[in-house]
């Protein structure tokens, strides 16, 4: 039996502080997930105890139809994708707006996208570079390379997370890979 599905039926029998190890085990991956989606440290944090918040309360509900991270990525990337759009109704800022300090805020915000949980890897410029043209991508496209590059997963994982079909994974991976070949095209040697 999977050893998290172990832990699931530990929960399902009453034994609630087995929760702690999914927690331990995912929230690395969650937060980097949640991170790598939204671009921004304290969203970030706060989606993530959202995320493991609605998967204890529906724990007692989760069937072993799928793998237990499969479940818990499609949480994420459900509440990644509605705070995505409930965001983009009320936010609209000038890529020339400046902030009192002078410096233009739309472009710090989208350069600012160290990871957390790899604070050791240094800033260059075309980790920059790559890093805002992943966060240009359509939402359905970023999840896909997320899922893909960041989080190892296969197209048959990231169908069952996204709740879409493999060919659905295949092509939207393909669509972003085009995009961006196309926007860091200056920055790839041929």
């Amino acid at each position: 039996m999977d050893e998290d599905l172990d832990v699931v039926e530990r929960f399902k029998a009453g034994e609630k502080e087995a929760f702690s190890i999914l927690i331990n085990k995912y929230k690395k991956p969650v937060l980097n997930l949640v991170y790598r989606f939204t671009g921004e440290r304290r969203d970030a944090e706060d989606l993530a105890q959202e995320i493991f918040l609605r998967a204890y309360r529906g724990l007692d509900r989760f069937q072993a139809k799928a793998k237990f991270f499969t479940w818990l990525y499609r949480i994420a990337m459900n509440l990644c994708f509605r705070v995505r759009k409930r965001r983009s109704k009320f936010i609209f800022q000038s890529l020339d707006q400046k902030s009192e300090n002078g410096n233009y805020e739309a472009e710090r915000k989208m350069t600012s996208l160290s990871n957390p949980v790899e604070d050791e890897i240094g800033r260059g410029e075309i980790r920059e570079k790559v890093q805002q043209a992943v966060m240009d991508l359509s939402p359905e496209q970023r999840a896909v390379v997320i899922l893909y590059r960041y989080n190892d997963l296969s197209y048959d994982e990231i169908a069952g997370v996204l709740d879409i079909s493999i060919s659905a994974v295949k092509s939207r991976l393909h669509r972003a890979r085009q995009t961006l070949k196309e926007a860091l095209k200056q920055y790839v040697s041929k």
